[in-house]
């Protein structure tokens, strides 16, 4: 390879030749106390000399560009990270001992070496607060850590991890980091006797890669992320090397990625399934990173694609430029909502951005640039010593993505992106996506509410059933969870499975079909029709092993949800909810976010959120059960993961209904709603009645062909579909309540058009 600059040479260093490798520049030995903890491992230096630590009060936060102050944190762990290279071992001489990334922290686990890059970076790097660029001592660590990275490679050219020999992951993202030492060594001419290995490595790394005979092309691909990083590193080895003849596979390996590495529904597969973080912040960046080498454009469309199926799972929550995630469909990773990450050491989707303009919706998922300005410039200016990154949180890709990340859109076109998110932009839709797996997606908005529900077979921690419920002026007030413990929606039946097992819904692969109308007689509909129904329509859906049966119609103003098992059971609902919410319950219990279990028996329970009230009225007396969790979401903690349960004989029917207060007026509180619907059995108004009041209250809804009549008790509803050809639909609600001081009487005209 051509030489561009200076050689420095520097031996390969062994336990023999290192003791005799002098300093190459006056700052290579620093002294001063140790601020970021202790500045070796086992070893005191005396075989490879220590990295000395960084003096008191550096590093000088005015002295980095805004885009590196990222390599702050990093710098603050230098020190401690090349000292823990073992040199008074022969058996793991140059093995990073100290756990500062990756798990397990064991000798044979390759990822933990990923760290030579960061190790290459600041040794290579000339900047005001790097007091380590040409530190002899840190290489001479770096030598060593690189010699034993490099025997750890197989003969096939895979590195392994300590449960796998032959590790996709280890390889794809070790060619990167690989890759990333081996241009800053040889830009600057720094253990040069050393690059050839490297080169090698490299090269066998990237033939395994790409090899299509391995497991890891075995199709559909299961882990995405993986595959992309793999090709990343593909790619940077051609740019290091100077040798395009490596990545001449590379564009027919992103296209079968893009054809067997999605799923119809437009997510990534990891594995297979969906999984929200990996797809946001590890795939999308490492896209972005593929497309800045190779320029291919279905990468631009993968990220599109991947885009339009993400404004379904994640819904802002109002007032906040954060998001609700349907948490429930992620297979591997928990997570309820994502926030905005002005601070760079958080913002591990930063390249991801290189998107933005060929996919304006993405910009909505990142911070404005307004708020990394204002962020940047209140660090440079900040008067606290920077704190080092926590081990275990000390990822070389964060340091490589974010200085090459370009900015967002400003914080307004921000907001034009929220509001262009279908959940947001549209008052009525019914979406319907499908998995690589045997798995149905369905988004449904109405005026009250939007849901997201996932049923089929289960990968991994996802959870089947109707995972959110959402409204756009209130925010979410039912999401699912996937993590460990018990908080996602579900029917529970003790002792109902084999050999006495407990089933849980949720837990189980299911089946799942669609209904016209507002009940399972209706006539069936394909997964094709449904985009096409605006009005109500049912979902049927049935755990594997037959025990459960839940029916979920779908209302203008919310959704009745009916189950039926073979023996007692318990409706478990996950709430989130803010502190200031107020929760009611029909025998007189209030209750409010954050407070102890409460206990009760109660026919309906109201959660008042604003201006909206969401009823859950479920008709019969029933044991109710509330308990905040340790569960605290969004930016300041500020919604609670609340568990709702609620005993039953074996069948509810529980109703979750929107109101909007502002709508209820008059003598009598029964909230009424009308909306004109036009959809696939004809054009009709849909009527709903609620009575809000603490006594029986006589409603009467009439319209075209007739009058309905029921005497309501407390939070419960009566429906309606007044049918007509006449454009001018339109019926008349009566509310009639009777008490000691008399009869009070309110009358609502429906609106008459949609």
């Amino acid at each position: 390879m051509t030489e561009t600059s200076p050689r420095h040479e520097l031996p390969p260093l062994t336990r023999r030749t290192v003791l005799g490798v002098g300093a190459l520049s006056a700052t290579a030995i620093l002294s001063g106390p140790i601020t970021a903890g202790p500045a070796h491992a086992t070893s005191a230096g005396t075989v490879l000399p220590l990295v000395a630590p960084l003096p008191a009060g550096l590093p000088d936060r005015s002295h980095f560009a805004p885009e590196e102050q990222v390599f702050a944190g990093y710098l603050m762990i230098l020190a401690p990270l090349a000292n823990s290279v073992v040199d008074d071992d022969p058996a793991t001489y140059g093995w990073m001992e100290d756990g500062w990334w990756r798990t397990p922290n064991v000798e044979n686990n390759s990822r933990i070496m990923e760290h030579v890059a960061t190790l290459a970076w600041f040794l290579t790097n000339d900047r005001p607060w790097n007091p380590y660029y040409l530190d002899a001592n840190l290489a001479g660590r770096l030598d060593a850590a690189i010699g034993y990275y490099l025997g750890l490679q197989g003969a096939n050219g895979a590195f392994p991890v300590d449960y796998q020999a032959n590790s996709l992951a280890a390889t794809g993202f070790g060619a990167v980091a690989l890759a990333s030492a081996y241009g800053d060594l040889d830009r600057q001419g720094v253990l040069t006797a050393r690059l050839p290995a490297i080169e090698s490595a490299l090269r066998s790394a990237c033939a395994y890669l790409l090899d299509t005979t391995t497991y890891h092309w075995q199709l559909p691909i299961r882990y995405t992320n993986q595959i992309a990083a793999a090709l990343a590193g593909v790619g940077h080895t051609a740019e290091v090397l100077g040798d395009a003849a490596i990545a001449a596979d590379l564009d027919d390996r992103i296209e079968l990625l893009a054809d067997e590495g999605r799923a119809p529904a437009g997510y990534f597969h990891d594995p297979v399934g969906f999984d929200l973080a990996y797809n946001a912040t590890v795939m999308l960046p490492d896209l972005a990173d593929l497309y800045l080498i190779t320029g291919n454009p279905t990468l631009v469309q993968m990220a599109e694609d991947w885009m339009d199926f993400a404004q379904y799972v994640l819904l802002r929550e109002p007032g906040t430029t954060a998001f609700a995630t349907l948490s429930a469909a992620s297979a591997r990773n928990f997570g309820v909502s994502r926030d905005d990450t002005p601070a760079d050491a958080d913002d591990r989707s930063a390249l991801s951005r290189v998107f933005v303009p060929e996919v304006p919706m993405l910009g909505a998922l990142h911070v404005s640039s307004g708020k990394k300005h204002q962020k940047r410039t209140q660090w440079a200016s900040s008067p606290d010593p920077v704190a080092p990154l926590a081990k275990g949180a000390t990822s070389p890709r964060l340091w490589m993505h974010v200085p090459d990340a370009p900015e967002n859109v400003s914080g307004t076109s921000r907001l034009a992106q929220f509001a262009a998110m279908r959940p947001l932009a549209e008052s009525t839709f019914t979406e319907h996506r499908e998995g690589t797996l045997d798995q149905d997606m369905l988004f449904v908005r109405r005026p009250g509410y939007y849901t997201a529900a996932v049923d089929g077979e289960i990968e991994g921690r996802a959870r089947t059933g109707t995972g959110l419920y959402w409204h756009p002026d209130a925010g979410t007030i039912v999401c699912s969870l996937n993590g460990y413990f018990d908080s996602w929606w579900t029917t529970f039946v003790p002792g109902a499975g084999p050999e006495g097992a407990d089933v849980d819904s949720a837990l189980t692969d299911s089946t799942v079909t669609y209904y016209a109308g507002p009940d399972a007689g209706g006539a069936p509909l394909t997964a094709g029709d449904l985009s096409a129904v605006t009005g109500t329509f049912t979902t049927r859906s049935v755990s594997a092993d037959g025990i459960v049966s839940t029916d979920v119609v779908h209302h203008q103003n919310g959704i009745e949800r009916t189950v039926t098992t073979n023996g007692a059971a318990q409706e478990r609902i996950p709430l989130l909810l803010l502190a200031e919410d107020e929760v009611e319950l029909s025998d007189g219990t209030h209750w409010g976010g954050g407070q102890a279990t409460v206990s009760t028996t109660a026919t309906w329970m109201a959660v008042t959120r604003g201006t909206h009230r969401f009823l859950f009225s479920w008709g019969a007396a029933l044991p109710v059960r509330l308990e905040s969790t340790s569960k605290w979401y969004f930016p300041a903690g500020t919604h609670n993961v609340t568990r709702c349960w609620i005993d039953h004989p074996g069948t509810i029917t529980l109703e979750l209904t929107t109101v909007d207060m502002t709508t209820v007026s008059g003598d009598v509180a029964v909230a009424t709603t009308g909306t004109v619907v036009d959809d696939l059995s004809g054009r009709y108004l849909d009527v709903h009645a609620v009575n809000l009041e603490p006594t029986a209250v006589d409603v009467r809804i009439a319209g075209t062909g007739g009058t309905d009549h029921q005497l309501l008790a407390p939070g419960e509803g009566l429906r309606r579909r007044v049918r007509t050809d006449d454009p001018d639909v339109r019926a008349v609600v009566l509310a009639r309540l009777h008490s000691t001081t008399g009869v009070r009487v309110s009358t609502t005209h429906l609106p008459t058009s949609s």
